[in-house]
């Protein structure tokens, strides 16, 4: 991965060139640009391009960092997001050994041992959250995937759960589905949106325009959600 310098600005940036690009797109990530590139443009022609386009990928990359959610701070009565709700983090000290991550009426509990030591709390309670939302997203993302595929009348070979930083979800050619465990912090309908997305490539393994049709048939506001996910989506992290 390269650099862009900009306004004295260095951005993180990466170019990925495929025979079946048919035209460029600029993407901004939280922590780099991308560029997707049809591999008959020459350098001279991306590198025009890259001139001409500086003030809007400055503004998008600026606007992106400040949309970034501070780091948490794992402490009582910090929120997170889950199902597209802010919950309330709650902590529970007890003499035991067991730490976990409960929901009760929207509080969010992590019960932790009394004598654990202050510098281990932190990392403690974010590992308890990570596997209690993963449970929550094997769960719920499931029961999603095998109601709108019975709808959409498309079979799966296999689910799995990902962590990843700039997909949240993906689908292969043998129809195996890999989504995002974080998406189980959107609302409800964004978490439909990447599952009909990911199923539609069940029919169509590209994004043709018969694919965002296969979409909006199961989704008729889909866009909205496809712009709330780039919106919101560095948001959605503990």
């Amino acid at each position: 991965m390269t650099t862009l310098t900009i306004n004295n600005y260095s951005i993180p940036y990466e170019e990925r060139r495929s025979t079946r690009y048919r035209r460029i797109t600029l993407s901004i990530f939280e922590d780099r640009v991308r560029i997707s590139v049809p591999a008959n443009v020459s350098p001279k022609q991306l590198n025009d391009l890259l001139a001409s386009k500086q003030d809007w990928i400055l503004k998008h990359w600026l606007a992106k960092q400040a949309a970034l959610k501070p780091p948490a701070k794992y402490i009582d009565g910090e929120h997170f997001w889950y199902r597209g709700n802010r919950i309330e983090l709650k902590l529970k000290r007890h003499t035991g050994k067991i730490i976990r991550a409960s929901l009760e009426e929207q509080l969010l509990f992590v019960e932790l041992p009394q004598d654990l030591p202050q510098q281990e709390v932190a990392l403690n309670i974010k590992a308890a959250l990570i596997s209690w939302y993963k449970a929550q997203a094997r769960k719920v993302l499931k029961e999603r995937l095998d109601r709108y595929a019975k709808q959409m009348q498309v079979s799966y070979k296999d689910f799995r759960l990902k962590d990843q930083k700039t997909s949240w979800g993906s689908c292969s050619s043998k129809g195996n589905i890999n989504l995002n465990w974080r998406i189980i912090m959107a609302p409800d309908k964004g978490i439909d949106y990447i599952v009909i997305h990911e199923l539609a490539h069940l029919t169509y393994l590209n994004h043709s325009k018969q694919f965002w049709q296969r979409v909006e048939d199961y989704m008729q506001d889909y866009t909205v959600w496809k712009l709330w996910f780039k919106t919101n989506g560095q948001k959605l992290r503990l």
